[in-house]
Parts: structure tokens; C-alpha cells; sequence
């Protein structure tokens, strides 16, 4: 779920959100990442505040790297798995094991073939 939120940072320079979410502000989004990472984690209020602090700077570096022209796409995948480091270096210093390594569980990219089918009755 939160790879789709998130989209994949690291895989390219282009960064495809879905409709409502590229409507909204780096802040909102990460708002919005931050309230579904601090229940899905149970975070108290500190590490709430500094989860969203981290997502909002992922967030905003990822923007800017997408606006940049990158030489290969090797320096562009660098670039952004440079962000994704310091975003879980920071989350490192603030979650517990546990939640740590149920953070990466949820910001694991979803394959196509496991993503949720969504059906619409009509």
C-alpha cells in the first residue's frame, strides 16, 4: 500500500502518481503518508512528528530530483537511492526494530501481478 503512495523513488527520475496525488502539495502528501505510517506502525507523537518531517524532506528531494537532467540513468538511480538512505537512516534513528523493519515491509514496491484489484459495481 504505501509503495503505491509512494511510487518508486529509486527507479526513475520520473516519479507517476496517481490523479488526486498529484494534485496535492509535497506537505499534504507526506501528511497523508505520515497518518497512514503512524497507524499502521502505532506511533506515539514523537516519532509521528518525525516520521512526517522525513517523509516531507524524501518527498521534496525526490520532486527536485525530478526536475534535474541526469547524465545516465545510473547517476539518476544513484541519486534517488541517495535520498531513499538518508530517509531510512533517519527513520532508523526514530522507530523501533520492529517498526523499522515493518516500514520496509510496507514500502516494498508492489508487483503488478500482487497489486489489489479494485472492482467497481455499477
Amino acid at each position: 500500500m504505501l509503495g503505491l503512495l509512494l511510487g518508486s523513488l529509486s527507479a526513475s527520475a520520473q516519479t507517476i502518481l496517481p490523479a488526486d496525488q498529484a494534485t496535492l502539495s509535497v506537505a499534504q502528501r507526506a501528511q497523508r503518508m505520515a497518518d497512514y505510517l503512524a497507524d499502521a506502525l502505532r506511533l506515539n507523537t514523537r516519532q509521528t512528528a518525525k516520521l512526517r518531517a522525513a517523509v516531507e524532506k524524501r518527498l521534496d528531494s525526490a520532486d527536485m530530483l525530478g526536475h534535474l537532467l541526469f547524465a545516465s540513468g545510473q547517476e539518476a538511480s544513484s541519486a534517488y537511492e541517495n535520498v531513499d538512505y538518508r530517509y531510512y537512516a533517519d527513520m532508523g534513528k526514530v522507530l523501533t526494530p520492529t517498526q523499522f523493519h515493518q516500514l520496509l515491509q510496507l514500502d516494498e514496491p508492489v508487483a503488478p501481478a500482487d497489486a489489489p484489484v479494485v472492482v467497481q459495481r455499477h
